[in-house]
């Protein structure tokens, strides 16, 4: 019964019914006054059930890369991919600038007008955990079984399929989606693609917040 329970098929089914539950949370009034609110509330509880699960199950901690013995590892090569990513961003705004396109523009996401602490809170941390947890530590385990190029191509591709938008193509997360799973691969670790997708969220919603806040100044000149 251990060994049945251990393989990736039985841990990613039984996250996805756990995920299936929570997010069909949203279709019932839910004791919380904002969407936002709700959101973080749905998440929070993926991570706390999903976690639950993975501890109680024998060798689901070690199957979704969160085995103690590779957490400092993971945490180290997280940084260090952050790192170089950022300064790709930063040449690439450079770049940009001197070729007079506006970066902020190609960048930019919708923030909200209120809330925006729990927005960081739930966008940067709460949501990343929850979706590296689901899609990393359940659904590429499970790929794994029929190659490394199959499980990051495809789990690349359903992860930026659930953030399909109407008229826009999901590239930032197709080409993030691959990055945390070749990350996932290269260090064995889930805390790799968390720090990863966790910081890359908070300079995606910063540099939003900074491009808002020198349009704002534009027009203050401008009206001046």
């Amino acid at each position: 019964m251990t060994e049945t329970f251990c393989k990736p098929l039985n841990l990613f089914l039984t996250g996805t019914i756990i995920v299936f539950i929570c997010e069909s949370a949203a279709l019932f009034p839910l004791p919380v006054d904002t969407p936002l609110r709700a959101a973080a509330a749905i998440r929070l509880s993926q991570i706390l059930l999903l976690g639950g699960f993975l501890y109680v199950t024998p060798g689901g901690l070690r199957s979704a890369g969160l085995s103690r013995s590779a957490a400092g590892y993971g945490i180290k090569i997280g940084f260090i991919w952050s790192s170089c990513f950022g300064a790709l961003v930063f040449l690439a705004a450079l770049v940009l600038f001197f070729l007079n396109i506006d970066f902020f523009s190609l960048v930019r996401c919708r923030l909200p007008r209120q809330n925006m602490a729990l927005f960081f809170l739930t966008g940067a941390i709460v949501c990343p955990i929850a979706e590296e947890v689901y899609f990393r530590g359940l659904l590429y385990p499970f790929l794994r079984q029929y190659g490394v190029l199959s499980a990051v191509v495809i789990s690349a591709l359903v992860f930026a399929c659930f953030h399909l938008q109407a008229q826009s193509l999901p590239v930032i997360q197709i080409i993030g989606g691959l990055i945390f799973a070749i990350s996932f691969e290269r260090s064995k670790s889930l805390l790799t693609p968390v720090i990863i997708h966790v910081l890359g969220n908070t300079a995606l919603f910063s540099i939003s917040l900074a491009g808002e806040g020198l349009r704002f100044l534009s027009l203050d000149t401008i009206f001046v």
